[in-house]
């Protein structure tokens, strides 16, 4: 059987397109708040904020 783990995928979605454009791995007992990191967005072609979404 599998090992349940803290660590789960997560999406980030652009707060301006409104795009899910990257995924990573987010530890919910390290971190419990949700992220939010200015990365680029390919669509708006510029840096912009990317906050926490479930993954689909």
């Amino acid at each position: 059987m599998a090992k349940k783990t803290s660590v789960e995928i997560i999406a980030m979605q652009c707060s301006e397109c409104k795009r899910k454009n990257y995924t990573t791995k987010k530890n919910r007992k390290n971190t419990q708040a949700k992220l939010e990191l200015s990365k680029y967005c390919p669509f708006d072609r510029k840096h912009t904020l990317h906050k926490e979404t479930k993954v689909k």
